[in-house]
């Protein structure tokens, strides 16, 4: 070869060389960039299950995956028992390789050559993590260099740690389930730290042929992998001969367990509000939540007797602000009748259990004082004429009795004195989003349950009265640990909730007699109780320091039933769950700067004058002291004949002067039948100046400026309506006119049967001492009556 030839082949070989091992270097640095970006940010993105559970961590209830599968979010750690068993079953040199096992590698392709087929694997628990990561591709020689290359990766990556509780939160366990935590519930039943060594050797056991041997299946092959382990467990001392022999004796689960479903309308309702696959720490006591569970279903055993379906509870720490119980619905009452509605957010007609958030206002502005006397007569507001529940009248009842024996229509006068715009926005600032519309649209019905709230806000109310006089600051309700407390003040002060839960404290218990506050047994609980209009809504919510519980009782669709009452359907569930918590404090200590003593008549409740003959002590919110003075205790003077005289008509040395209750006619007409011992004012002597000017005689029926209607009967006629009065003399004779015409007169029972012509009439009445009243009324003829 020629010189020029050696230099040309010379050179060329050392190209060929520099061009090698650039390629090399260029590969080189390709490989290394590919490695370091070869695993995903996250290994895993599978869709997880929805994880409730209570304030210990314990599981209420879960929902599968979109998947179908039931897989919890990956676990923060795993127990020390299912990894030890993990690492000795599937790789004993786990902490000591970094992704791939030399010699385990080196062992199965000797044992595949052997045998001529795959019959080990040689992957290490990272090396399954990779297979787990890429959802099982076909196992060749290829893939299984491309696993080892990713394991190494993820070494590198995460600790080892990290490796273990990624493998055990994805690995299969067979049955559509996936991970160890929802292994541990599905096969036995409870969370995977409290596992037997028996119960964790046999989840470690699983993943390696979870389509072939899983609990229910296959027992012997199961059982005899389950022994081998805790064998091995025994010889390297991680478990004693005892432990090892009680273990052995362990029987396998047979089929899976149904999940816990404790809180089904709260896992929705934390499903709807965007955390669907993530683990949910909620405030719930488990504890609690089971007993209040167990009593809705036991009483509305009895209720669905009576076509009641469905009901929702809320138990509140006082306290902390912390709901400890949510029911949103009876879950054994069946798909049929809307059990999966969750009635606590659903907005419901309030009846009455609304009334004590006026009671408390009402005393806070100084429109009424606690026991002060309000009507309670048949009365007419416009075209809303309200109905007590019994049917009776009072004539003058104390406001705190009309509150704790929810009578309607003191309550209606109440919020006419008090104001019902200012009432709807009071309303609103307590934190009832519910009511929406204005004041004049709700009207005077808003106390009777014209308008709607939802038993979230409803309970909220309670919880932040009974903080605010418990505490100088208020919290919201809380779910869930992440939610910050609200401190905010309530817009009512401490006093006058005071004096509303006292009120509340006399309310008729179910089944018992007033007297229960005489039993040392006996908690004291305010509460009240609440009816819709046609018995559809039925309402109870108690109050102590330590807890705020909330019940309703009803039918989801709005059917009403007879019977269905807050008294006879919710209380008997609020005191039954009353009985299952511990007392802690036993009363709200009264707050002292916000209350006074004042000297009160005990007869009408009003601040004492010199005419009350009755007198006591009473404390009093603040804001009270604004009412005034008792205005029923009068001095009047008598003759020797018991007749009402003044100086125009009798010397003033004869006299005698007493003090006497008076009270108007209409009102004393109800008031009397209550009080045996009342006495009627006594008459004026006919010669005294001014006697024809007393306020004895009163127009019952029909009110000023009312709109009567009278149908129109099947014959054409036009039907009657009846006029009524009241007079304070027994034996009164009245005189009736309409329109200047005398019609008739009346003694004893002042009623009258009439049929004046369509349009508008003057109704005039006289007494025999010249007293009269005059109301202006409007015939209107109706549609025809039918059968």
């Amino acid at each position: 070869m020629s010189a020029h030839a050696l230099y040309g082949f010379l050179y060329v070989r050392r190209r060929r060389k520099i061009l090698r091992r650039k390629w090399f270097v260029f590969s080189f640095w390709v490989f290394l960039v590919w490695y370091a970006d070869c695993l995903p940010d996250e290994l895993f993105n599978d869709s997880t299950s929805t994880v409730l559970l209570d304030s210990d961590g314990n599981l209420l209830g879960a929902h599968i995956a979109e998947d179908q599968q039931w897989r919890f979010p990956e676990s923060k750690t795993v127990p020390y028992k299912f990894k030890t068993c993990i690492v000795q079953f599937e790789d004993r040199k786990f902490y000591k390789h970094w992704g791939v096992s030399p010699t385990g590698v080196g062992r199965a392709l000797l044992q595949n050559l052997k045998s001529g087929e795959r019959v080990s694997g040689g992957s290490t628990l990272t090396m399954q993590l990779v297979r787990l990561m890429r959802k099982n591709p076909p196992r060749t020689y290829s893939e299984k260099m491309y696993e080892m290359i990713l394991a190494t990766r993820i070494e590198m990556r995460y600790s080892k740690s990290e490796i273990l509780r990624m493998y055990a939160s994805h690995a299969p366990f067979g049955n559509n389930v996936v991970g160890l935590d929802a292994a541990s519930w599905r096969f036995f039943g409870r969370p995977s730290n409290q596992l037997s060594w028996a119960e964790s050797a046999t989840l470690a056991v699983l993943p390696n042929a979870p389509g072939l041997i899983y609990p229910g299946k296959n027992h012997d092959l199961l059982r005899n992998k389950r022994d081998r382990l805790l064998k091995r467990l025994r010889a390297i001392g991680k478990i004693s001969e005892s432990e090892y022999r009680l273990a052995l004796l362990e029987s396998l689960p047979e089929k899976p367990h149904p999940l816990p479903n404790l809180a089904p309308h709260l896992l929705q309702k934390c499903i709807a509000e965007g955390k669907k696959g993530q683990v949910i720490q909620s405030h719930i006591r488990s504890k609690v939540q089971k007993k209040v569970n167990f009593l809705l279903d036991n009483h509305t055993q009895l209720l669905r007797e009576n076509g009641i379906y469905n009901g929702a509870i809320m138990v509140t720490s006082v306290e902390t602000g912390e709901v400890l119980a949510y029911v949103g619905n009876v879950v054994s009452s069946g798909s049929e009748h809307a059990n999966q509605v969750n009635c606590i957010d659903a907005s419901r007609s309030t009846g009455s259990i609304i009334k004590p958030l006026l009671y408390g206002k009402a005393l806070e502005s100084g429109t009424i004082a606690p026991s002060m006397f309000l009507r309670d007569v048949p009365s007419r507001f416009g075209n809303f004429s309200p109905k007590n529940f019994a049917g009776t009248f009072e004539g003058l009842i104390p406001a705190n009795e009309a509150l704790s024996r929810s009578l309607n229509i003191p309550m209606v006068h109440l919020l006419q004195q008090y104001g019902l715009t200012k009432f709807h926005r009071n309303l609103k600032r307590m934190g009832i989003s519910t009511i929406r519309r204005s004041a004049s649209h709700y009207g005077l019905s808003l106390i009777l349950g014209g308008a709607e709230v939802n038993m979230f806000e409803l309970n909220q109310v309670y919880l932040r009265m009974a903080q605010q006089l418990r505490y100088t600051e208020t919290t919201q309700l809380q779910l869930f640990p992440e939610e910050e407390a609200l401190i905010s003040e309530f817009p009512m002060n401490a006093g006058s909730i005071f004096a509303t839960f006292e009120a509340m404290l006399e309310v008729r218990r179910p089944d018992e007699d007033n007297n229960w506050h005489m039993f040392d047994s006996s908690r004291k609980i305010a509460w009240k109780t609440g009816t819709s209009y046609g018995f559809r809504d039925a309402w109870a919510v108690g109050v102590t320091p330590d807890y705020v519980v909330s019940v309703w009782v009803g039918n989801a669709d709005g059917e009403g039933r007879p019977g269905l009452t807050g008294v006879q359907a919710a209380a008997p569930i609020l005191f039954d769950i009353f009985q299952t918590l511990p007392i802690k404090t036993e009363w709200f200590k009264q707050p002292e700067s916000e209350m006074v003593a004042v000297d009160v008549c005990a007869v009408s409740g009003h601040r004492l004058t010199e005419s009350c003959e009755k007198q006591a002590k009473a404390w009093w919110p603040k804001g009270s002291l604004q009412t005034t003075a008792c205005p029923y205790h009068h001095r009047i003077h008598l003759n020797n004949k018991g007749q009402r005289v003044n100086s125009s008509c009798a010397d003033p040395m004869e006299m005698t002067h007493a003090n006497w209750m008076v009270i108007a006619p209409d009102v004393e007409t109800y008031y009397k039948k209550h009080h045996p011992l009342y006495k009627a004012l006594p008459p004026f002597l006919s010669q005294c100046a001014g006697a024809n000017a007393s306020n004895s005689l009163s127009i019952l029926y029909p009110d000023a400026g009312q709109k009567i209607y009278l149908p129109i009967g099947l014959g054409g006629e036009q039907q009657a309506t009846v006029f009524r009065c009241s007079h304070s003399n027994n034996v009164a004779v009245l005189f009736w006119h309409l329109d200047g015409q005398f019609i008739q007169q009346t003694s004893e029972f002042h009623e009258i049967v009439l049929r004046p012509e369509i349009g508008k009439h003057l109704l005039t009445v006289y007494d025999t001492e010249g007293s009269k009243k005059s109301v202006w009324v409007e015939i209107v003829e109706a549609r025809k009556e039918v059968n």
